[in-house]
């Protein structure tokens, strides 16, 4: 994949390129991935489809916004895992620059408070145009002064207590599914903006976040056709089902990870890392906590238990098919 080519400054056909994507494909994240793959001169069709079951907030469950998601996914691409600045990959500096501009251009990451109780949600048209130009920017970060001295310190701890346990929480759920799907070489790097509940933010807890991902890698499939998303809009309009799985291709994964958030859910008492841990890690005692009770040992139950969920519902083939 030639990322290397995606440009580290905004542009002006890239806001008139996601629009043309979404015009097509409907929904935020793969949008915004495939468009950045347009401006990198790279087909990679794995990388839209890990997307599929990001839109609506990480299986339209309302959390981080797809045109967040999808750019730190390239983010990591970029730089990889071995690529780390003061204790901490490359992709936390700029994850966490991006974060940044996303919130001071929309107010907030979360889709639910974007989307609001709108019925078309217009409002997500401006965040896909944006998105793909904020990634740009952020991509242009090379120092470390983003994150707060006290924030850096903790994540930097952190990292290095899940480094030296072998632990990463999006790489243990696809550790555990094996062979049942396909994995990309370059998929650890893909994912390694997301631990800690996204950037140690404690957002939505990563095994979800790559469970949704691996769900788009085992079933996902790409929806291009105008005529198809204006229905899905005219469906929205009034009150229909427009995530049904038939109206949109990526309906269908968007569908699974909602089933699986739900019974994460249930199962665990949460989605978000933060009431799952206990911890804030963006300080040292939250840290320091997390460490001395070996948390990670309830952690790394998390992504061996959504495998194990992931994989009966694979093995069932009238849930496996996509596309409704």
């Amino acid at each position: 994949m030639a990322l290397e080519h995606f440009p580290t400054r905004s542009t002006p056909g890239l806001r008139r390129t996601s629009l043309n994507n979404l015009l097509r494909m409907g929904h935020c994240a793969p949008t915004v991935m495939q468009t950045m793959l347009d401006a990198s001169d790279a087909e990679s069709t794995w990388l839209v489809t890990l997307t599929a079951g990001l839109p609506g907030g990480i299986g339209n469950t309302g959390g981080e916004c797809g045109g967040l998601t999808a750019p730190l996914v390239l983010m990591g691409l970029r730089s990889g895992r071995d690529d780390v600045a003061d204790g901490l990959p490359v992709v936390v500096d700029q994850g966490h620059d991006l974060l940044g501009r996303f919130t001071a251009a929309h107010g907030t990451t979360e889709c639910r408070a974007i989307r609001g109780d709108a019925r078309v949600p217009l409002a997500c048209i401006g965040v896909v145009r944006q998105s793909p130009e904020l990634c740009a920017r952020s991509l242009a970060v090379s120092g470390t002064e983003g994150i707060p001295p006290e924030a850096r310190q903790a994540f930097r701890a952190l990292y290095a207590h899940w480094v030296d346990q072998e632990f990463h929480c999006a790489d243990a759920v696809f550790e555990h599914l094996g062979q049942t799907i396909p994995v990309p070489p370059e998929l650890p790097d893909a994912v390694t903006a997301f631990m800690g509940g996204t950037l140690f933010t404690g957002r939505t807890c990563s095994a979800l976040t790559a469970g949704v991902m691996a769900l788009g890698l085992a079933v996902g499939q790409i929806e291009d056709s105008r005529v198809r998303v204006l229905r899905m809009i005219a469906t929205m309009a009034v009150g229909g089902d427009a995530f049904a799985d038939d109206v949109n291709a990526f309906n269908r994964v968007m569908n699974l990870g909602h089933e699986l958030a739900r019974w994460f859910e249930s199962e665990f008492g949460s989605t978000q890392c933060r009431t799952l841990t206990g911890c804030d890690f963006a300080t040292t005692d939250g840290v320091s906590d997390y460490i001395a009770r070996d948390a990670v040992a309830a952690c790394a139950a998390m992504p061996r238990q959504v495998s194990s969920r992931l994989t009966a519902t694979l093995a069932d083939p009238a849930r496996r098919r996509a596309g409704g």
